[in-house]
């Protein structure tokens, strides 16, 4: 303003020239052409791996199993490949060999999608991280630019750029990538944003690359069997699943790895079916001998030899006609672009044959317990490497009108067997009623449904109760019906006693306001029957949850709707679903079974169509056509999961908690007057020993 000269700040000195000689041997990697090695060959030269906690070189005689279909991974005649076998087999390895292979030997874009994002970053700070910092080969690689080593991208130099990816269609769009690798793929989506599956979405990816693309999946079988009394039409055929990495493998070449036996020296391909011990031990007695059997001669072939079978292994494919076996390359080999490979769990370096059987047997006991198929699902899918039929999706599993009747008991209308040790309650919410299942519990899961009615009428003292039925979602007061459920007492056949409930579980989710009434009610009882006697159930549809049933939370408020501050009980429905149709299905009775008796009939056999409602699929149990009240297999559901969460399946019978005694010295039994045995509305003794229970306390 006052015409004085501006000073001029001072220059800056400009970076220094970069040496051209440094950043030409940085771009030089890009221009060489891919190096001549296998990727098993490029693992045991330049990655380190972590086994039994020290990191040591990549040694192929650990999972020789494992050497072709790495190899395969840099093929230029297969443009996809599939592999699937059990946990823990060196899976996962074949993808890490792939992507040290890429990024020394042949660089290109290289993509490696985990199921969840969650698990995409523990996998590359657990897995691909820790590979790369102790493989020094690998580690000189790494870029010289900033952002070459994050969490979900790692940058190498020659123009190998690796990202950790996981399964959105954001993730799969507007990306040329030479190399897809997914693992865990059964836990994938069937669709993708709607727009199709993991494998078909990747392989779309690297379709410009031409022969050298190259999508690859990997994974333990987790998609149930859908067809029950399917036959193998060919020798390696896998059977129908509902998608996954095994529907993948059948799109393949199909190649199973044979040993070839050292007695006999016949070829055969290894499975747990052949493992010999005698079942009616005790789990860990039966895998104390177990052997394998020859299936040509019978030989005997100890666990001690599996070491050296599986150096002597080899993978065979499916001919062109499907009826012979044959190695990869030959001229007969199965047509189409996909390699694949099915591996059983008896063959894994990790897997020991004794814990395999230990496993089977003892899930097989807990099934008989429990009617719960969980641990048998996992047994057979991670520990075997082969996909499970469901119980309910047998032929002989179906639920059905016929089986039921023909099953029926003549036990009286709500009385409890003289075995039953506790009883739960199970109630549904509807817009005008709350219909109630009243289960009586006995040892080692075995069951019965004493008693099935509706509530209608809403109390004295609710608005307009004179002029209405019952409205659960309208009205608070409506739900003061039910407290009564906990104080009525359920006669025990042949016995001067009965039992109260230990608890109470209904449903959370129903018409709009349910869920609000039932946050209150939860609150309101709380106060006063204290923790642990009723529980507000939520349900939770498909198999992929961790467990039946766990305590927890709801998530925060969302959508403008505020977070509700208590907790509820949740439920994998279809898992429940399939353990009661387990139960209904026991003709024999005894553990695990659940009984039903005629009194359901008195009415017409609505009541029992009921538990017919639904089928099982593949995806979960779906309503039948026609089939309009589906009720009681709800409640059955509601009332077998208070009692779960109660620490009810780890009972130990000679010293049970005090609401699981059998007999009058239960905490929750009750001396009966003069009321008939079969009495809806007992009512307890004058003078009823007095019991102080610690619900919390299991």
């Amino acid at each position: 303003m006052d015409g004085a000269p501006r000073e001029m700040p001072e220059p800056q000195p400009l970076p220094p020239y970069r040496d051209p000689r440094a950043a030409l041997l940085e771009a030089l990697p890009a221009l060489n052409p891919p190096a001549r090695m296998s990727v098993t060959d490029a693992a045991e030269r330049y990655m380190r791996v972590k086994v039994g906690g020290q990191w040591q070189d990549f040694d192929r005689n650990l999972t020789p199993y494992m050497i072709e279909p790495s190899d395969m991974m840099a093929s230029r005649k297969y443009m996809g490949l599939a592999f699937c076998g059990p946990s823990q087999s060196g899976k996962t390895q074949m993808l890490q060999s792939t992507a040290a292979y890429i990024a020394v030997c042949h660089p290109g874009r290289t993509a490696i999608f985990q199921m969840t994002r969650d698990a995409a970053s523990e996998y590359s700070q657990e897995k691909i991280g820790p590979m790369i910092r102790n493989s020094p080969e690998l580690r000189s690689r790494l870029a010289n630019v900033k952002g070459a080593d994050n969490i979900f991208e790692k940058k190498f130099k020659g123009g190998m750029r690796l990202t950790i990816n996981w399964p959105t269609i954001t993730q799969f769009s507007s990306a040329t990538i030479r190399t897809v690798l997914q693992t865990d793929y059964d836990h994938f989506e069937d669709s993708i944003g709607g727009e199709g599956d993991g494998y078909t979405l990747g392989k779309q990816r690297t379709k410009t690359e031409g022969s050298l693309g190259m999508c690859a999946v990997e994974s333990t079988p987790g998609r149930p069997i859908i067809v029950e009394n399917w036959k193998p039409t060919t020798i390696h055929e896998a059977p129908p699943v509902s998608g996954g990495v095994l529907a993948l493998y059948n799109e393949g070449t199909r190649a199973r790895f044979y040993w070839t036996c050292p007695t006999c020296e016949e070829m055969f391909e290894p499975r747990f079916d052949l493992l010999k011990y005698d079942a009616a031990l005790q789990p860990a007695e039966a895998a104390e001998n177990v052997y394998m059997g020859c299936p040509k001669n019978g030989c005997v072939i100890n666990h001690t030899q599996k070491y050296a079978l599986n150096l002597g292994g080899q993978w065979l494919h499916e001919s062109r006609c499907g009826q012979k076996a044959v190695p990869i390359g030959h001229p007969d080999i199965r047509p189409t672009d996909m390699v694949s490979y099915w591996m059983n769990g008896v063959v894994a370096y990790f897997e020991n044959w004794a814990t395999l059987v230990a496993n089977i047997e003892t899930a097989k006991r807990h099934f008989a317990k429990t009617d719960s198929e969980d641990k048998l699902i996992s047994a057979t899918n991670t520990g075997l490497g082969e996909p499970y039929l469901p119980r309910a999706m047998a032929e002989d599993g179906e639920i059905t009108m016929e089986a039921l009747k023909g099953n029926l008991k003549d036990w009286p209308r709500g009385v409890a067997p003289e075995w039953t040790r506790c009883i739960t309650i199970g109630i549904d919410v509807q817009d005008n009623r709350f219909p109630v299942g009243v289960m009586a519990w006995g040892e080692d899961g075995e069951c019965a449904l004493i008693d099935r009615f509706d509530l209608h009428t809403p109390p004295t003292g609710a608005p307009g109760a004179d002029n209405r039925m019952l409205m659960p979602p309208k009205y608070i007061e409506d739900w003061e019906v039910l407290p009564e459920l906990m104080d009525r007492v359920w006669p025990v056949q042949g016995t001067e006693y009965g039992l109260k409930a230990i608890s109470i579980g209904y449903d959370f989710h129903g018409s709009p306001g349910v869920s609000d009434r039932a946050e209150s009610f939860w609150r309101a009882r709380r106060k006063i029957d204290g923790e642990g006697r009723w529980f507000a159930i939520r349900g939770h549809g498909g198999f992929k949850t961790g467990g039946r049933v766990w305590y927890a939370p709801p998530q925060g408020g969302h959508g403008g709707k505020k977070a509700r501050h208590m907790m509820l009980l949740n439920v994998a429905t279809d898992k429940m679903k399939d353990v009661l149709c387990a139960a209904l299905l026991r003709e024999e009775g005894g553990a695990g079974a659940m009984h039903l008796s005629r009194w359901m009939l008195e009415d017409g056999d609505d009541q029992l169509k009921e538990f017919t409602a639904e089928r099982r699929g593949p995806k979960g149990w779906e309503k039948r056509a026609g089939m309009p009240r589906n009720e009681n297999i709800d409640l059955a559901g509601y009332a077998r999961a208070v009692l779960i969460h109660q620490g009810y399946e780890g009972i130990d019978y000679a010293a049970p908690p005090v609401w699981a005694v059998l007999g009058p010295d239960n905490a929750l039994a009750v001396l009966m007057g003069d009321e008939p045995e079969n009495s809806l509305s007992p009512k307890p003794a004058a003078k009823p020993k007095p019991k102080k229970m610690k619900w919390l306390d299991r």
